[in-house]
């Protein structure tokens, strides 16, 4: 058995700092700038304590020289930070967007110990390919992201390390009059075809003439996953990075079940229509869009594939509005039917969406500079998770906030997302992703076989326990997606 240790620090102090640019609050030995922030940054403490825990650089721990991811970061190395972007705002009137994004607070305490690692020689790196409707301008400008990376570039200026803020996405779309109007722009990308190393390469013709990619034309989906290929397009600075610091914002998630390490690995994809998210119709028909055999589901299928032809290859949009205004009044009529209410793979039987991100996970870790797949990893990984603020109900892009007070710490996707599903309160076996992640398709592994989380903590109930030592009532019990209640051991509605 390989044991994976999994931080996990607890506070009563469910909020983020607020001062510019995030600095501690107290001038610890190590501490790369002069700066002091004059209110308490409880978050930067708690990731430093994080690290002491994991046993990083612990000989020195407390000292000028105590270099906590010296291990991880050697001088000259090329360093993503990938935090979770998603939105720019969040569509649930009732949230706010702690809940919804990664936030910079948590990112700058993670550059200060880069910094560190590097010694002044080296490239970092922190961007996402946010969901194709954000305002990434937006995003940055009101979260602190944008003075955040300002602030750093003055700090390096005399340095040899580079910082840079970047957005992954090659699409774009606005909503006009409930049709989404796509733009392109060129970035720097590679192409890279897993083939028979998909978790797709198993499956028939008539599966993917069936799969599907929410608000796309079915079309351009068939281009890149077929029984000939399974291809992603990759933001080359991913590819370069010889580091890989994974942030996610831990939530409840409408097609997966939840959003922790391993789907956050979605956002190094430029561009969504590579990325397969269900596939149409009931299981019975070989489907998991939803549960049952529905009549008015598959002619709403129908019309939505028009409207989206329309919309996103034909550019006419009169027409796509026209079978928009039809598939929504289908919409209102599906609930006559007396059958399962779930649509578009929002729901638990959604087996699509999971191989996707097991998909890009594999090449996440194996494929190297130039994009090409090799037997062994390729870059080195750590996950911090911002959980001080989370999200339930309709996660990821209309959240509500759930104080936790967590930041979490790992490095092994795999058992880090069992730890934290099993803390959410939802069922092991219904999140597909794990189910994939323990059993890949080909040779690219994400874990051993005999892995297993084990965790650490300042709360005694979790200290130094297996998963299945975990009492019920120490659990956090989100409130799952509606169409994933039956994924959840308790619904605190």
């Amino acid at each position: 058995m390989i044991e994976k240790k999994v931080a996990l620090i607890k506070t009563s102090k469910c909020y983020y700092p607020i001062e510019n640019n995030f600095r501690p609050s107290i001038a610890f030995p190590e501490y790369p700038f002069i700066e002091l922030s004059k209110t308490e940054n409880h978050v930067y403490e708690m990731i430093r304590e994080g690290f002491r825990m994991m046993g990083y650089d612990i000989e020195n721990y407390g000292s000028v020289n105590w270099n906590p991811l010296g291990d991880l970061i050697k001088p000259g190395d090329k360093v993503l930070i990938k935090p979770n972007m998603v939105m720019d705002k969040n569509r649930n009137v009732s949230g706010n967007t702690d809940c919804l994004y990664t936030q910079p607070s948590l990112v700058a305490a993670v550059i200060d110990y880069v910094i560190i690692a590097l010694k002044g020689y080296g490239s970092i790196i922190v961007g996402d390919a946010p969901v194709q409707e954000c305002n990434f301008k937006n995003l940055i400008k009101m979260s602190g992201y944008e003075d955040l990376i300002e602030y750093y570039r003055k700090k390096l200026y005399d340095s040899q390390i580079i910082i840079e803020l970047h957005d992954f996405r090659g699409l774009f779309s606005k909503t006009i009059n409930g049709i989404n109007h796509t733009s392109v722009r060129d970035v720097s990308s590679t192409t890279i075809d897993l083939a028979e190393e998909s978790e797709f390469s198993d499956q028939s013709a008539k599966y993917f003439e069936k799969m599907r990619i929410t608000n796309y034309d079915p079309a351009l989906l068939k281009k890149h996953h077929n029984q000939n290929k399974h291809e992603y397009l990759i933001n080359d600075n991913v590819l370069i990075a010889d580091v890989v610091i994974n942030m996610p914002k831990p939530k409840t998630h409408r097609k997966a079940g939840v959003t922790i390490s391993l789907k956050n690995i979605v956002g190094i994809n430029t561009r969504k229509e590579y990325l397969p998210h269900h596939v149409i119709g009931s299981i019975e028909e070989g489907g998991d869009e939803y549960q049952e055999k529905s009549i008015l589901k598959e002619i709403r299928d129908k019309l939505l594939d028009k409207r989206n032809y329309y919309a996103q290859t034909a550019k006419r949009y009169n027409t796509a509005k026209f079978f928009a205004h039809t598939a929504g009044i289908i919409n209102r009529t599906i609930k006559f039917e007396n059958k399962d209410d779930y649509l578009d793979g929002s729901w638990y039987g959604n087996d699509t969406i999971s191989k996707t991100i097991i998909d890009l996970n594999k090449i996440l870790f194996y494929s190297d500079k130039m994009g090409v797949l090799q037997e062994k990893k390729q870059r080195k990984y750590l996950i911090i998770a911002d959980m001080i603020i989370s999200g339930e109900k309709e996660g990821p892009l209309a959240p509500l906030p759930k104080d936790v007070g967590i930041i979490a710490i790992g490095e092994d996707p795999v058992c880090f997302d069992e730890v934290i599903l099993k803390l959410m309160g939802a069922k092991k076996e219904y999140i597909h992703t794990i189910e994939h992640a323990r059993n890949v398709v080909g040779n690219y592994i994400l874990t051993e076989g005999d892995s297993y989380p084990y965790l650490l903590s300042n709360k005694k109930e979790w200290n130094k326990k297996k998963i299945e030592e975990i009492s019920d009532d120490s659990l956090l019990y989100f409130v799952p997606t509606s169409g994933w209640k039956e994924a959840f051991y308790c619904v605190n509605e």
